[in-house]
């Protein structure tokens, strides 16, 4: 089966959404599928940038979004919440 996508969302220059990418390695590292993680720049679209400015580093995972996401504790807990609703 194969793992669902994430989407982190990010900014130019942004030291929290550098730590984000470097805690989403670090959940999937040992992986043997990890899910395809698609970075979307919140500049880009008036209406995300407005929505989500405050909350970057932000992940969204099978509809449901984690604000502030440079943990990889906190990732991975969330991760596997969203998973045991499913």
């Amino acid at each position: 089966m194969e793992a669902q996508p994430i989407t982190l969302y990010v900014r130019p220059e942004c030291e929290l959404c550098e730590e984000a990418r470097g805690a989403l390695r670090a959940v999937f590292a040992d992986s043997p599928l990890p899910p395809s993680i698609r970075e979307v720049d919140i500049e880009q679209d008036p209406v995300l940038h407005q929505r989500l400015l405050t909350d970057i580093p932000a992940i969204e995972y099978r509809g449901e979004l984690l604000a502030h996401a440079t943990s990889r504790l906190r990732i991975q807990s969330f991760l596997a919440d969203v998973e045991r609703r499913v």
